[in-house]
Formats: structure tokens, sequence, C-alpha cells
């Protein structure tokens, strides 16, 4: 009896103690796993740690995540390294800062892209997961610029509005211009491919492997990806589809006024190898930079004043923009060919396609042509070489202020609208889930038509615009059209057409406008 008792005095002892410091583990744990007030998910366990965001009424938001160590030092120049893990929770609270890149005294302050740093490898997410158990569509936004600006911190592209749509939204920054493109020989001599340039669409490589890996505890289905962007963004899905080892990283693809072309026109072409390289090499020679340690003395200049030393592209006028300073690089390696041919050739991952232009691109990315009838002659033969003629019976102009209206047009017809055409009838081929579309709504009061980068405020809604009635029933059925797709591969089941899949034989788009209207021929 006495020995049962002072077992049982024990056990009850051991119980106490076991009490005791399961008590605390959870109170560790649960400061660990869900330190938060709200129904979103808290704290999160990635590859890298602990990740804590915000709530956000019903959704949970982090920010400034790293997703590649920072390109700096003896890293600038190279592809993507991994992301270094961290001790502790990281508190993921606000956007890391924008890759470096010049900023125009053209644009206002809504492309601002505010504080700069070459440590800006970093992705943001909204869920509007409960648990990590959900396997919501994803949906990864790539922005433009040109090649030569952008963030993902610009108010614009916050995705609350879409993430409320039952989707994740996730954007990321990728390095730009002379940091992100730019080849030189010495640069392909160090590397073990033989090649360089390429390092935004490397960047872009990493963040999407980095959300198959990770997207899931964010209550996110990795198997169900679909890549969006506009102007050079969409020109980078282009490329992403375009390029081998990128298949398997998303399921889908949104293209938003995306041009492509190599020859002729292109706003936003690519370079050979060879021209990349030699482009590079008079580029590091401008800053004094020659000779056998001209990239060493290179990755010791500023980053700033790297960029700021890029031929400014806004500033130019709409001739000078087609020549784009650092742009994508054939290279034989990460893109093997030029694109148009990988897809006249049926190359390309035949994934679910939605693609479109504006209606009038090129009022804006002409707005400041400047140009003579003269040198308006001269610019269809530079760019059509023996379809000049033709190019002029198409767009004639007889006087200067023609000319204006007709550089408007061949931006929106030829960069966008052609592009659009021959991308959507080429996917086509390979994947009948292809949906080809033309934005035409007109803001009211807005000069400039259906304007290139419009229909972005129409997709993600940002809280700062003010939209009249009419303009937000556009914007509700057109996320609308967005999510479904990202969430099936089929826009259709909400709006009261519908929008059929595109046939080169058909050439059926759905006109977005005050209301869907579906048209035939582009």
């Amino acid at each position: 009896m006495i020995l049962k008792k002072d077992v049982a005095g024990k056990t009850n002892d051991l119980r106490l103690l076991f009490c005791v410091v399961f008590a605390g583990l959870y109170m560790i744990v649960g400061c660990t796993m869900a330190e938060h007030t709200g129904d979103g998910l808290g704290t999160v366990k990635t590859e890298g740690g602990y990740i804590s965001g915000i709530d956000q009424n019903g959704l949970s938001v982090y920010l400034g995540i790293p997703y590649a160590a920072p390109p700096t030092g003896d890293l600038r120049w190279r592809p993507p390294e991994a992301a270094r893990s961290w001790e502790g929770v990281y508190k993921a609270d606000k956007f890391g800062p924008s890759c470096p890149q010049a900023v125009s005294k053209d644009f206002g302050p809504e492309w601002y892209p505010g504080n700069m740093s070459e440590d800006c490898l970093t992705l943001n997410i909204w869920t509007p997961a409960a648990n990590s158990n959900e396997k919501l569509p994803v949906m990864v936004f790539i922005y433009g610029g040109a090649y030569i600006r952008g963030s993902s911190a610009l108010p614009l592209y916050n995705g609350t509005a879409l993430a409320r749509k039952g989707v994740v939204v996730v954007t990321f920054n990728y390095r730009v211009g002379v940091l992100g493109y730019m080849a030189h020989p010495q640069l392909s001599g160090e590397s073990p491919d033989n090649t360089s340039g390429n390092y935004a669409l490397l960047d872009q490589e990493a963040a999407l492997r980095w959300v198959q890996r990770n997207i899931a505890a964010f209550g996110g289905d990795p198997e169900r990806v679909t890549i969006f962007g506009e102007s050079a963004g969409a020109a980078n899905i282009v490329s992403q589809l375009a390029i081998p080892r990128s298949k398997g990283l998303y399921s889908q693809a949104i293209i938003e006024s995306g041009g492509i072309w190599s020859n002729g026109p292109a706003i936003l072409g690519y370079r050979t190898r060879a021209d990349a390289e030699e482009y590079g090499r008079k580029f590091a020679e401008s800053l004094g930079c020659s000779g056998p340690d001209a990239l060493q003395k290179m990755r010791n200049m500023s980053a700033f004043d790297l960029v700021n030393s890029t031929p400014n592209v806004w500033n130019s006028t709409f001739w000078g923009f087609h020549n784009v300073a650092f742009k994508p690089t054939i290279d034989g390696w990460l893109i093997p060919e030029a694109p148009q041919e990988i897809f006249r050739k049926g190359r390309q991952n035949p994934v679910p396609l939605m693609i479109g232009s504006n209606a009038d691109e090129g009022t804006l990315l002409a707005a400041n042509t400047n140009m003579t009838a003269e040198a308006y002659w001269k610019f269809l033969q530079d760019s059509f070489g023996p379809g000049a003629i033709q190019m002029l019976a198409r767009y004639p102009a007889r006087n200067d202020t023609e000319v204006q209206y007709r550089m408007e047009r061949i931006a929106t017809d030829i960069d966008f609208a052609l592009a659009s055409r021959f991308i959507a009838g080429s996917m086509a081929s390979l994947n009948q889930s292809t949906y080809l579309y033309k934005f035409t709504y007109v803001l009211p009061g807005q000069p400039n038509g259906a304007y290139h980068t419009g229909e972005l405020y129409f997709v993600f809604r940002p809280s700062y615009w003010k939209a009249d009635s009419t303009s937000s029933a556009v914007s509700d059925y057109v996320m609308d059209l967005w999510t479904r797709f990202a969430k099936t591969g089929n826009p259709n089941g909400g709006i009261n057409v519908t929008w059929p899949q595109y046939s080169n034989e058909k050439d059926q788009y759905l006109d977005i406008g005050e209301a869907p209207v579906v048209k035939t021929g582009y």
C-alpha cells in the first residue's frame, strides 16, 4: 500500500510536470505558428524560416519575402542564388525595396518606385486561405516597364481586390535595365553556360520556383499557377513560354499587351547574343570600363551610376523607343532561338492562354513622336524593308500632323494587335483553351482612349482608384474573367456571353467594352 501510494504520488508529480511542460510548449508553438488576431493564416513556415504577415479583414498579407540572395557585389550580373535562411520569425509587413532604375520626370507619382536597392529580390503574397490545406489557385504577376523599370510595390499592383475573388496573388521584384539584361563578352566568359544577359528572366524563374516549393503553406495550389503580366511583363511571359526549362513552373498564362517581334518595328524585341555582347561592351567603354578588368570595374561601380548612365527611353521619340537599350538576349542556352520562331514551329509551352491588347496602345507610347513626314518614310524603310511601300499605303502621312496619328496606329496595330493575334493562333494550334481579347473601354473624359496600361486598373482595382459606376461594373466582369480563368482555365461562366476559344479560321475575340461582345476580325 505504501509502495502504491508512493507510486501514485510520483505519478501525480509527473503529470503535473507534463502539464507545465506541455503548456509551455503550447505557448511557444502557439506564438510561432499562429501569431495573429484575425482569421488569416498567421505565422507560416517556409523553406527559409518562419514568416509573420498582416491580417487584412479576412486576408493574410506577406510583404517583402526574400526569394533569392541579394545580387550584389560579385553576384551582380550572375544568375540568382538561393535566399539565406533566418532565425526566429521574419516580419513580412512591408514591401522590399525596388530594384535600381532610372526615374523619369515624365511619369506621375503612381509609377514612382520608391526606395531602391540592389538587395531587391523579394516577393509579396495576398491569400484568402484560412489554412494551408485549401489549395487555392495562384496568380503570379510580372510587372512591365520597357525592361528598364517597374516595382511590385506600386499601389496599382496591390493584390487585395483580386485575392478577395478567391485566389492567392503573388507579385515580385526582378532586376531591370542594365542590371537585369546586360550581356558582355567577359560575363559570357566567366559563365559555366557560356552566356550572359537575361538575369531578369532568371529572377522570374527563381520566383516561380520559390512559389512551387512554398505556396502550399499559404493555402495555394502549386499545380494551378497562372502567370500574368502587362507590357514588358507580358513580353517576359512570352519569353517564359519559349524557354524550355520554365515548363512546369506554371500551368496557365495571361498576356496583356505584350509585343514580341525581334525584327521589324518591335518596341520590346530581342537581341542576338553577338549584338547584345557588343552593345554591352560599348556601354562599358562609355563608362571608362575596358580591358581585361572591365567587368570588375563595372562591379565596383554604384548601381545607380550604372542605371543613370543608360539611355533614357522615356525621353526619346517613338523612333528611339524602339531601341530599348537592354532587353532579352537570344543566347542559345536560356532562349534557344527567336521566340517568334519557336511559336511558328509550335515548340512553346502549350498551356491555356488568355491574351489581348488595348484599342489605343499607341496614344501614350507614340505621344512624343516629333517626326517629319520625311523622317516617317525613313522609319518605315528601316523598320519594314521591302514592305515599307505597303505600310505607307496602309498608313499614309502627307504632313507632320498626320505622322503622329499614323505612328500611334502602327504601334497599336503591329506591335500589339498583330503580335497578340499571332501568339493566340500559334497557341490555339497546341491547346484549344486559348482566348483572345481586345480592351476597348474608355474611361469618361480620357483623351487617350483605351490606352497602354489602362486595363490594369480594371484587373487590380486599386483602392485609390475612384471609378464611376459604369467603370466599376466593367472592372467587376474583368476581374471575374481573369480569376475564373485562373481557377479553371476557362474565363466563361460569369458574363452573359460565351467567349469562344480562339482559332485562326474564325478569328473571334472578346471585345471588352462597357459590355462584353464577341466580335470577328481582330
